[in-house]
Formats: structure tokens, sequence, C-alpha cells
């Protein structure tokens, strides 16, 4: 079968990438990422992906249009879960709408991860494939994360630390003391630690 894949990031792809093909699939990929911000760390990870295509004979598409006003528009929700399903359903429906043109079936690096709500990608891949008519080919790849991000290391690829938004990221650090000044009135009383 011949599949999109639509690649969330370089780390992501080394196992689902490899998965497929030894499923017997034609894989080329799709990064289209409207979700990621600030800009330079969507500049980061398109980069990434092209030094992975450089090791990795896959061809990829990289939509490289900082889509973040319409992502906000888009995606903005109160509720995460509702946030994490609009941006789910815009990344699969730009996948669906190209794979419509030459693939079989279109998947998605998000399902390799642990961190993303795997059961509501899931849902909106099936929802998606039933509005565009292409067919979504679900694989549950968690089991091979470890080893997908292993790889990237030994590759020294980039790997983020937050899955892209801006709620995403503030999730990841706001509990952190990180990039704080800990001068005097500093958030731990000026002692610099």
């Amino acid at each position: 079968m011949n599949v999109l894949l639509h690649i969330c990031c370089a780390p992501c792809t080394i196992a689902p990438l490899k998965a497929l093909r030894d499923e017997g699939h034609a894989v080329s990929g799709f990064f289209h990422n409207p979700n990621i911000h600030p800009f330079l760390e969507f500049r980061k990870r398109i980069k990434a992906v092209r030094v992975f295509m450089e090791t990795d004979a896959v061809p990829v598409g990289i939509d490289e249009t900082y889509g973040l006003d319409d992502f906000v528009r888009e995606a903005y929700d109160p509720v995460r879960a509702a946030r994490c399903e609009k941006c789910y359903a815009m990344r699969l429906r730009r996948t669906a709408e190209r794979a419509r043109r030459r693939f079989d079936a279109f998947s998605t690096t998000l399902l390799v991860s642990k961190h993303q709500d795997h059961e509501r990608v899931r849902a909106v891949g099936e929802r998606v494939a039933q509005e565009t008519g292409v067919r979504f080919l679900y694989r549950d790849w968690r089991e091979l994360a470890e080893e997908g991000q292993a790889e990237a290391k030994g590759r020294s690829l980039y790997r983020q630390s937050y899955c892209g938004c801006c709620w995403s990221e503030w999730e990841r650090y706001r509990d952190t003391t990180r990039e704080l000044y800990r001068g005097p009135g500093g958030p731990r009383g000026g002692k610099g630690d």
C-alpha cells in the first residue's frame, strides 16, 4: 500500500517509518504542523526532518508555512482536550487531503508518542478518513517510542521537549525554575541558587 505519513517531528518518524516499511508499504512523509510555537522551534523541527531525510531515503513534503494565526483561530478552546482534538484534526485533515491525490492511506507519527491522547488521535484520524474518503491506517506504535528516541539521539537529531503549541510549552515548563532570574528578589529569595 502507498501510505502518506504525517510527520510531527523527526524523532517520532523513525520507528513508524521502519514499521510501515517492514509491513511492505511504500511510505512518503508530510510535515504539516501549524501548531508549533515559537517560530524558531518550528524551524528547528523542520531542520531536523531535513537532516533525517539526508540519512534515510524517504520522500517528504514539508509545509514551511508558519501557521500560528490559523492554528490559534481554529484550535483555541479553554479546554485542553478540545484544543488537542482540533489540532489533530487540522493536521490530519491536511494530510488526508494531500493523500487523496495519489496515496491509498494516511497515518501519523503522533501514534508513536506516549504523550499524545492516543485514542483521540485514532478517533480524529477515522473521522477525517470518513470526511475525505481516504483510508486512515491506524497503528499503535507506542511500544516503539523509546527505540525511535534512542536512534534519534544516536543520530544527533534535534529532540524537542514539548508537543509544539504554546499551551504545551507552558505545561512543560510551568513548574520549573528554568530561565528564571535568581538574583536579588528572584524566585528563591535572592540566594542566587
